[in-house]
Protein backbone atom coordinates (compact mmCIF):
# COMPACT_ATOMS: atom_id res chain seq x y z
CA UNK A 1 0.00 0.00 0.00
CA UNK A 2 1.16 3.62 -0.97
CA UNK A 3 2.56 5.96 2.24
CA UNK A 4 -0.14 8.35 3.37
CA UNK A 5 2.64 10.64 3.49
CA UNK A 6 2.67 10.89 -0.40
CA UNK A 7 -1.19 12.81 -0.47
CA UNK A 8 -0.52 15.46 1.47
CA UNK A 9 -0.78 18.60 0.03
CA UNK A 10 1.38 20.17 1.95
CA UNK A 11 4.23 18.74 -0.09
CA UNK A 12 2.82 20.40 -3.49
CA UNK A 13 2.67 18.90 -6.91
CA UNK A 14 5.93 16.77 -7.03
CA UNK A 15 4.02 14.94 -4.01
CA UNK A 16 1.15 14.07 -6.15
CA UNK A 17 3.39 12.86 -9.08
CA UNK A 18 5.41 10.46 -7.13
CA UNK A 19 2.54 9.35 -5.77
CA UNK A 20 0.83 8.72 -8.33
CA UNK A 21 3.84 6.75 -10.23
CA UNK A 22 4.15 4.69 -7.68
CA UNK A 23 0.24 4.33 -7.89
CA UNK A 24 0.79 2.22 -11.56
CA UNK A 25 3.91 1.07 -10.64
CA UNK A 26 1.73 -1.05 -7.70
CA UNK A 27 -1.17 -1.41 -10.56
CA UNK A 28 1.54 -2.76 -13.01
CA UNK A 29 2.17 -5.42 -10.67
CA UNK A 30 4.43 -4.66 -7.44
CA UNK A 31 3.21 -6.53 -4.45
CA UNK A 32 1.68 -4.67 -1.51
CA UNK A 33 3.68 -5.44 1.85
CA UNK A 34 1.78 -7.80 3.71
CA UNK A 35 -0.04 -6.39 7.27
CA UNK A 36 0.07 -9.50 9.97
CA UNK A 37 -3.73 -9.50 11.19
CA UNK A 38 -4.08 -9.73 14.77
CA UNK A 39 -4.99 -13.45 16.53
CA UNK A 40 -8.10 -12.63 17.30
CA UNK A 41 -10.32 -15.57 19.49
CA UNK A 42 -14.15 -15.69 20.54
CA UNK A 43 -15.35 -16.46 24.04
CA UNK A 44 -19.14 -16.35 24.76
CA UNK A 45 -20.27 -15.55 28.31
CA UNK A 46 -23.70 -14.97 30.19
CA UNK A 47 -24.99 -11.29 29.37
CA UNK A 48 -24.71 -8.72 32.63
CA UNK A 49 -21.56 -8.66 34.84
CA UNK A 50 -19.93 -11.63 33.58
CA UNK A 51 -19.76 -10.24 30.19
CA UNK A 52 -18.80 -7.09 31.87
CA UNK A 53 -16.01 -8.31 33.52
CA UNK A 54 -14.89 -11.26 30.91
CA UNK A 55 -14.55 -7.63 29.03
CA UNK A 56 -12.05 -5.86 31.33
CA UNK A 57 -9.96 -8.83 31.06
CA UNK A 58 -9.93 -9.85 27.83
CA UNK A 59 -8.55 -5.94 26.98
CA UNK A 60 -5.69 -7.04 29.78
CA UNK A 61 -5.22 -9.76 28.11
CA UNK A 62 -4.56 -8.68 24.69
CA UNK A 63 -2.04 -6.04 26.34
CA UNK A 64 -0.27 -8.75 27.89
CA UNK A 65 -0.26 -11.58 25.04
CA UNK A 66 -0.93 -9.40 21.99
CA UNK A 67 -4.63 -11.69 21.31
CA UNK A 68 -7.40 -9.92 20.98
CA UNK A 69 -10.70 -11.52 22.71
CA UNK A 70 -14.01 -10.54 21.22
CA UNK A 71 -16.67 -10.81 23.62
CA UNK A 72 -19.69 -12.13 22.81
CA UNK A 73 -23.14 -11.59 25.70
CA UNK A 74 -26.10 -13.49 25.65
CA UNK A 75 -28.67 -13.94 28.01
CA UNK A 76 -29.34 -17.46 29.79
CA UNK A 77 -31.61 -19.12 27.28
CA UNK A 78 -29.73 -18.19 24.31
CA UNK A 79 -26.04 -18.61 25.69
CA UNK A 80 -27.42 -22.78 25.97
CA UNK A 81 -29.14 -22.65 22.21
CA UNK A 82 -25.62 -20.41 20.70
CA UNK A 83 -23.22 -23.06 22.72
CA UNK A 84 -25.27 -26.45 21.73
CA UNK A 85 -26.23 -25.04 18.36
CA UNK A 86 -22.12 -24.21 17.48
CA UNK A 87 -20.66 -27.55 19.10
CA UNK A 88 -23.36 -29.52 17.49
CA UNK A 89 -22.82 -27.77 14.09
CA UNK A 90 -19.20 -28.35 14.04
CA UNK A 91 -18.64 -24.56 13.92
CA UNK A 92 -16.12 -22.07 15.57
CA UNK A 93 -18.51 -19.39 16.15
CA UNK A 94 -17.50 -19.29 20.07
CA UNK A 95 -13.90 -20.43 20.52
CA UNK A 96 -14.60 -20.37 24.14
CA UNK A 97 -17.42 -20.89 26.61
CA UNK A 98 -18.67 -20.20 29.63
CA UNK A 99 -20.99 -23.32 30.59
CA UNK A 100 -22.88 -23.48 33.74
CA UNK A 101 -22.61 -26.44 35.69
CA UNK A 102 -26.45 -27.72 34.88
CA UNK A 103 -25.78 -27.88 31.31
CA UNK A 104 -22.12 -29.54 31.60
CA UNK A 105 -23.93 -33.00 30.57
CA UNK A 106 -25.57 -31.61 27.34
CA UNK A 107 -22.22 -29.14 26.97
CA UNK A 108 -19.03 -30.77 28.28
CA UNK A 109 -18.96 -34.35 25.70
CA UNK A 110 -18.50 -31.72 23.14
CA UNK A 111 -15.76 -29.64 24.30
CA UNK A 112 -11.95 -29.96 23.98
CA UNK A 113 -10.33 -32.18 26.21
CA UNK A 114 -7.72 -30.16 28.43
CA UNK A 115 -5.67 -32.93 29.47
CA UNK A 116 -3.77 -35.78 27.07
CA UNK A 117 -4.60 -33.53 23.67
CA UNK A 118 -2.63 -31.37 21.60
CA UNK A 119 -3.41 -28.14 23.32
CA UNK A 120 -2.81 -30.12 27.11
CA UNK A 121 -3.23 -27.80 30.17
CA UNK A 122 -1.63 -28.68 33.40
CA UNK A 123 -3.24 -25.85 35.73
CA UNK A 124 -2.68 -26.34 39.44
CA UNK A 125 -6.21 -27.33 40.60
CA UNK A 126 -5.14 -27.38 44.14
CA UNK A 127 -6.14 -24.04 45.46
CA UNK A 128 -9.63 -24.87 43.89
CA UNK A 129 -12.28 -25.75 46.28
CA UNK A 130 -12.45 -29.37 45.94
CA UNK A 131 -16.08 -30.16 45.77
CA UNK A 132 -16.03 -27.25 43.12
CA UNK A 133 -13.00 -28.89 40.72
CA UNK A 134 -14.05 -32.62 41.22
CA UNK A 135 -17.96 -31.26 40.00
CA UNK A 136 -17.44 -28.33 37.92
CA UNK A 137 -15.65 -28.98 34.49
CA UNK A 138 -15.03 -32.95 34.43
CA UNK A 139 -16.55 -35.25 32.03
CA UNK A 140 -15.94 -39.33 32.39
CA UNK A 141 -12.59 -38.44 34.42
CA UNK A 142 -11.79 -35.68 31.99
CA UNK A 143 -11.14 -32.37 32.22
CA UNK A 144 -13.14 -30.21 29.97
CA UNK A 145 -13.04 -27.19 31.50
CA UNK A 146 -11.97 -24.54 34.02
CA UNK A 147 -14.00 -23.25 37.09
CA UNK A 148 -14.24 -19.88 36.69
CA UNK A 149 -17.22 -18.81 39.38
CA UNK A 150 -19.44 -20.91 41.89
CA UNK A 151 -22.10 -20.47 44.47
CA UNK A 152 -24.34 -22.22 46.50
CA UNK A 153 -27.75 -21.95 48.55
CA UNK A 154 -26.74 -20.25 52.37
CA UNK A 155 -28.72 -18.94 54.88
CA UNK A 156 -28.84 -15.11 55.80
CA UNK A 157 -30.27 -13.73 58.67
CA UNK A 158 -31.26 -10.98 60.65
CA UNK A 159 -28.59 -10.90 63.76
CA UNK A 160 -30.17 -7.87 65.49
CA UNK A 161 -33.78 -9.41 65.61
CA UNK A 162 -32.58 -12.90 66.33
CA UNK A 163 -30.97 -10.84 69.37
CA UNK A 164 -33.81 -9.15 70.05
CA UNK A 165 -36.02 -11.60 70.21
CA UNK A 166 -33.92 -14.80 71.87
CA UNK A 167 -34.83 -14.35 75.07
CA UNK A 168 -38.75 -14.62 74.49
CA UNK A 169 -38.11 -17.88 72.00
CA UNK A 170 -35.95 -19.47 74.07
CA UNK A 171 -39.03 -18.86 77.18
CA UNK A 172 -41.27 -20.67 74.52
CA UNK A 173 -38.71 -23.80 73.48
CA UNK A 174 -36.02 -23.76 76.34
CA UNK A 175 -33.38 -22.97 73.60
CA UNK A 176 -31.92 -19.91 72.32
CA UNK A 177 -33.24 -17.63 68.91
CA UNK A 178 -29.74 -19.34 66.82
CA UNK A 179 -29.39 -20.16 62.90
CA UNK A 180 -31.26 -23.43 62.68
CA UNK A 181 -29.30 -26.65 62.51
CA UNK A 182 -32.27 -28.44 60.93
CA UNK A 183 -35.44 -27.60 58.78
CA UNK A 184 -37.99 -28.45 61.45
CA UNK A 185 -36.32 -25.92 63.40
CA UNK A 186 -36.26 -23.12 60.15
CA UNK A 187 -39.73 -23.74 60.06
CA UNK A 188 -40.30 -23.18 63.79
CA UNK A 189 -38.40 -19.82 63.32
CA UNK A 190 -39.75 -18.61 60.33
CA UNK A 191 -43.34 -19.00 62.14
CA UNK A 192 -42.04 -17.33 65.18
CA UNK A 193 -40.74 -14.28 63.68
CA UNK A 194 -43.08 -13.48 61.15
CA UNK A 195 -45.56 -10.93 62.20
CA UNK A 196 -47.19 -7.85 60.09
CA UNK A 197 -44.20 -5.87 59.89
CA UNK A 198 -41.50 -8.56 59.19
CA UNK A 199 -41.85 -11.68 57.27
CA UNK A 200 -40.26 -15.21 58.67
CA UNK A 201 -38.56 -15.43 55.34
CA UNK A 202 -38.10 -14.12 52.21
CA UNK A 203 -38.08 -17.29 49.45
CA UNK A 204 -36.63 -16.79 45.86
CA UNK A 205 -39.33 -18.29 43.08
CA UNK A 206 -39.75 -19.15 39.57
CA UNK A 207 -36.63 -21.32 38.04
CA UNK A 208 -35.32 -21.69 41.95
CA UNK A 209 -37.86 -23.32 43.65
CA UNK A 210 -36.55 -26.55 42.68
CA UNK A 211 -32.83 -25.25 43.65
CA UNK A 212 -34.50 -24.41 47.35
CA UNK A 213 -36.32 -27.03 47.56
CA UNK A 214 -33.60 -30.04 46.63
CA UNK A 215 -31.41 -28.60 49.74
CA UNK A 216 -34.01 -29.44 52.39
CA UNK A 217 -34.66 -32.73 50.08
CA UNK A 218 -30.92 -33.93 50.97
CA UNK A 219 -30.89 -31.75 54.34
CA UNK A 220 -33.81 -34.60 55.30
CA UNK A 221 -32.18 -37.82 54.07
CA UNK A 222 -33.82 -37.83 50.60
CA UNK A 223 -32.72 -38.41 46.96
CA UNK A 224 -33.56 -37.42 43.50
CA UNK A 225 -32.27 -40.57 42.39
CA UNK A 226 -30.50 -43.89 42.46
CA UNK A 227 -27.25 -45.20 41.44
CA UNK A 228 -29.62 -47.23 38.73
CA UNK A 229 -31.02 -43.96 38.06
CA UNK A 230 -34.77 -44.88 39.55
CA UNK A 231 -36.21 -41.42 40.66
CA UNK A 232 -36.24 -41.61 44.52
CA UNK A 233 -37.58 -37.95 45.52
CA UNK A 234 -41.60 -39.71 46.11
CA UNK A 235 -40.13 -40.82 48.67
CA UNK A 236 -41.46 -40.22 52.73
CA UNK A 237 -38.25 -37.45 52.90
CA UNK A 238 -39.42 -36.33 49.40
CA UNK A 239 -43.28 -35.54 51.13
CA UNK A 240 -41.93 -34.44 53.91
CA UNK A 241 -39.58 -32.18 52.44
CA UNK A 242 -42.06 -30.50 50.02
CA UNK A 243 -44.63 -30.04 52.75
CA UNK A 244 -42.33 -28.54 54.56
CA UNK A 245 -41.24 -26.28 51.65
CA UNK A 246 -44.92 -25.46 50.70
CA UNK A 247 -45.43 -24.22 54.60
CA UNK A 248 -42.42 -21.64 54.83
CA UNK A 249 -44.77 -19.89 52.22
CA UNK A 250 -46.90 -19.30 54.48
CA UNK A 251 -44.51 -16.73 56.30
CA UNK A 252 -43.17 -15.47 53.10
CA UNK A 253 -44.14 -12.26 50.71
CA UNK A 254 -47.56 -13.10 48.91
CA UNK A 255 -46.62 -14.29 45.63
CA UNK A 256 -42.88 -15.57 46.58
CA UNK A 257 -43.46 -18.53 44.62
CA UNK A 258 -43.53 -15.91 41.48
CA UNK A 259 -40.51 -13.79 42.77
CA UNK A 260 -37.14 -13.46 40.73
CA UNK A 261 -34.16 -13.79 42.69
CA UNK A 262 -33.33 -9.72 42.12
CA UNK A 263 -37.05 -8.91 43.75
CA UNK A 264 -36.41 -11.18 46.66
CA UNK A 265 -32.90 -9.96 47.23
CA UNK A 266 -34.41 -6.36 47.59
CA UNK A 267 -36.95 -7.16 49.90
CA UNK A 268 -34.49 -9.24 52.32
CA UNK A 269 -31.59 -5.88 51.91
CA UNK A 270 -35.01 -3.33 52.53
CA UNK A 271 -35.05 -5.28 55.89
CA UNK A 272 -38.51 -7.17 55.20
CA UNK A 273 -37.38 -10.57 55.92
CA UNK A 274 -36.00 -12.24 59.31
CA UNK A 275 -34.31 -15.22 57.01
CA UNK A 276 -33.55 -15.46 53.37
CA UNK A 277 -32.42 -19.14 51.23
CA UNK A 278 -30.40 -17.59 48.47
CA UNK A 279 -26.83 -17.61 46.19
CA UNK A 280 -24.57 -15.10 48.65
CA UNK A 281 -22.87 -13.77 45.73
CA UNK A 282 -25.58 -12.22 43.86
CA UNK A 283 -25.94 -9.58 47.18
CA UNK A 284 -22.00 -8.99 47.76
CA UNK A 285 -22.34 -6.06 45.88
CA UNK A 286 -24.97 -4.40 47.29
CA UNK A 287 -24.20 -4.84 51.19
CA UNK A 288 -22.45 -1.51 51.17
CA UNK A 289 -24.99 0.80 48.67
CA UNK A 290 -27.07 2.10 52.12
CA UNK A 291 -29.55 2.86 48.96
CA UNK A 292 -29.96 -0.26 49.01
CA UNK A 293 -29.44 -1.95 51.30
CA UNK A 294 -30.80 -1.11 54.35
CA UNK A 295 -29.79 -3.31 57.04
CA UNK A 296 -26.11 -3.35 56.94
CA UNK A 297 -24.20 -4.66 60.01
CA UNK A 298 -27.68 -7.07 60.90
CA UNK A 299 -26.47 -9.83 58.40
CA UNK A 300 -25.45 -12.88 59.43
CA UNK A 301 -24.53 -16.11 57.41
CA UNK A 302 -24.94 -19.67 58.11
CA UNK A 303 -24.86 -23.18 56.27
CA UNK A 304 -28.11 -24.50 55.39
CA UNK A 305 -30.17 -26.86 57.66
CA UNK A 306 -28.96 -30.37 56.84
CA UNK A 307 -25.87 -28.94 55.34
CA UNK A 308 -26.95 -30.24 51.62
CA UNK A 309 -27.00 -26.86 49.89
CA UNK A 310 -27.41 -27.15 46.23
CA UNK A 311 -24.12 -26.14 44.20
CA UNK A 312 -23.76 -23.36 41.42
CA UNK A 313 -20.62 -23.04 39.37
CA UNK A 314 -19.39 -22.29 36.29
CA UNK A 315 -16.32 -22.81 33.79
CA UNK A 316 -14.82 -22.20 30.52
CA UNK A 317 -13.81 -24.66 27.85
CA UNK A 318 -12.59 -24.94 24.20
CA UNK A 319 -14.79 -25.34 21.00
CA UNK A 320 -12.51 -28.87 19.49
CA UNK A 321 -13.23 -26.44 16.32
CA UNK A 322 -11.25 -23.80 17.65
CA UNK A 323 -8.75 -22.54 14.81
CA UNK A 324 -6.46 -20.93 17.96
CA UNK A 325 -6.54 -23.76 20.92
CA UNK A 326 -3.52 -22.57 22.35
CA UNK A 327 -4.38 -18.88 22.76
CA UNK A 328 -7.78 -20.04 24.18
CA UNK A 329 -5.93 -22.16 26.50
CA UNK A 330 -4.01 -18.99 27.67
CA UNK A 331 -7.39 -17.12 27.56
CA UNK A 332 -8.48 -19.42 30.15
CA UNK A 333 -5.87 -19.58 32.46
CA UNK A 334 -5.62 -16.24 32.75
CA UNK A 335 -9.30 -15.60 33.52
CA UNK A 336 -8.85 -17.76 36.25
CA UNK A 337 -6.03 -17.41 38.09
CA UNK A 338 -5.60 -16.25 41.56
CA UNK A 339 -5.35 -12.31 40.84
CA UNK A 340 -8.49 -12.27 38.58
CA UNK A 341 -10.42 -14.76 40.52
CA UNK A 342 -10.10 -12.41 43.83
CA UNK A 343 -11.09 -9.16 41.57
CA UNK A 344 -14.21 -11.12 40.06
CA UNK A 345 -15.55 -11.32 43.47
CA UNK A 346 -14.32 -7.91 45.06
CA UNK A 347 -15.45 -6.32 42.20
CA UNK A 348 -18.38 -8.21 40.41
CA UNK A 349 -19.66 -10.14 43.01
CA UNK A 350 -19.12 -13.53 41.42
CA UNK A 351 -18.31 -16.31 43.79
CA UNK A 352 -14.46 -17.42 43.43
CA UNK A 353 -13.63 -21.50 42.95
CA UNK A 354 -10.18 -20.76 45.09
CA UNK A 355 -9.66 -21.37 48.35
CA UNK A 356 -7.16 -18.50 48.48
CA UNK A 357 -10.10 -15.93 47.46
CA UNK A 358 -12.00 -16.72 50.54
CA UNK A 359 -8.71 -16.76 52.59
CA UNK A 360 -7.54 -13.53 51.93
CA UNK A 361 -7.59 -10.67 54.15
CA UNK A 362 -9.03 -7.92 51.98
CA UNK A 363 -11.95 -10.54 50.80
CA UNK A 364 -12.19 -11.23 54.46
CA UNK A 365 -13.00 -7.58 55.41
CA UNK A 366 -14.78 -6.58 52.71
CA UNK A 367 -17.49 -9.34 52.48
CA UNK A 368 -18.75 -10.69 55.83
CA UNK A 369 -19.41 -14.55 55.77
CA UNK A 370 -17.12 -15.40 53.41
CA UNK A 371 -16.21 -18.15 56.15
CA UNK A 372 -20.13 -20.15 56.21
CA UNK A 373 -19.66 -19.85 52.37
CA UNK A 374 -16.39 -21.73 52.46
CA UNK A 375 -18.11 -24.26 54.97
CA UNK A 376 -21.24 -24.80 53.39
CA UNK A 377 -19.06 -26.01 49.93
CA UNK A 378 -17.97 -28.98 52.22
CA UNK A 379 -21.04 -31.06 51.74
CA UNK A 380 -22.75 -29.15 48.91
CA UNK A 381 -24.65 -31.42 46.33
CA UNK A 382 -24.55 -31.04 42.74
CA UNK A 383 -27.37 -31.00 40.04
CA UNK A 384 -27.57 -33.96 38.01
CA UNK A 385 -24.80 -34.03 35.62
CA UNK A 386 -26.12 -35.39 32.47
CA UNK A 387 -27.95 -33.62 29.35
CA UNK A 388 -31.79 -33.89 30.54
CA UNK A 389 -30.59 -31.97 33.88
CA UNK A 390 -32.33 -29.10 33.07
CA UNK A 391 -35.69 -30.73 31.54
CA UNK A 392 -35.63 -32.55 34.93
CA UNK A 393 -35.72 -29.42 36.82
CA UNK A 394 -38.19 -27.68 34.89
CA UNK A 395 -40.69 -30.34 35.26
CA UNK A 396 -40.39 -30.28 39.09
CA UNK A 397 -40.47 -26.46 39.06
CA UNK A 398 -43.84 -26.82 37.76
CA UNK A 399 -44.90 -29.62 40.00
CA UNK A 400 -44.01 -27.50 43.05
CA UNK A 401 -46.23 -24.48 42.28
CA UNK A 402 -48.84 -26.60 42.12
CA UNK A 403 -48.46 -27.61 45.35
CA UNK A 404 -47.98 -24.14 46.36
CA UNK A 405 -51.37 -23.40 44.95
CA UNK A 406 -52.78 -26.14 46.35
CA UNK A 407 -53.55 -28.16 43.26
CA UNK A 408 -51.49 -31.51 44.17
CA UNK A 409 -50.91 -32.62 47.82
CA UNK A 410 -46.69 -32.89 47.72
CA UNK A 411 -47.03 -36.58 47.53
CA UNK A 412 -49.28 -36.41 44.40
CA UNK A 413 -46.66 -33.79 42.67
CA UNK A 414 -44.00 -36.29 43.64
CA UNK A 415 -45.58 -39.12 42.15
CA UNK A 416 -46.32 -36.86 39.14
CA UNK A 417 -42.66 -36.25 38.55
CA UNK A 418 -41.41 -39.65 39.86
CA UNK A 419 -43.20 -40.85 36.43
CA UNK A 420 -42.02 -38.12 34.25
CA UNK A 421 -38.59 -38.47 35.02
CA UNK A 422 -38.68 -42.17 34.89
CA UNK A 423 -40.03 -41.63 31.05
CA UNK A 424 -37.24 -39.23 30.21
CA UNK A 425 -34.43 -41.19 31.82
CA UNK A 426 -35.71 -44.06 29.57
CA UNK A 427 -35.57 -42.04 26.84
CA UNK A 428 -32.18 -40.74 27.43
CA UNK A 429 -30.90 -44.18 27.97
CA UNK A 430 -30.17 -43.94 31.32
CA UNK A 431 -32.76 -46.06 33.52
CA UNK A 432 -33.10 -49.37 32.10
CA UNK A 433 -36.50 -50.99 32.59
Amino acid sequence: MVSQRFWSFSRGVRGLVVAASLLLLCIGGCKQPSVKSKTEIRSIHMAGVYAEAARTLAAEFEQQTGVHVRIVAAPLLSLREKEVTDLLTQQDDFDVMQVPHQWEGEILPHLLPLEGSPVSAQPDLSDFIPTVRNNCGRWEGQMRGIPMACDLITLLYRTDIFAARSAEFQTLTGRPLLPPKTWQEYLEIARFLNSETLYGNIIMGVEQNFTVWSGILFGMGGRLVDDAWHPRLNSVAGAQSLSLFAEMFNYAPPGSESLNFTEANALFLQGRGAMYLTWPSLLWAQLQDTNICKITGKIGAAVIPGGKPQLSAWCLGINPFCKHPEQARKWIEFFTNQSNSKRLMLQYGKGSPRISTYQDPECKEKILYLSDVLAGFAGNEPRLKIPPSQELSDYMDLQILKVIHGEFTPQAALDRTAARWAEILTQTGYLKR
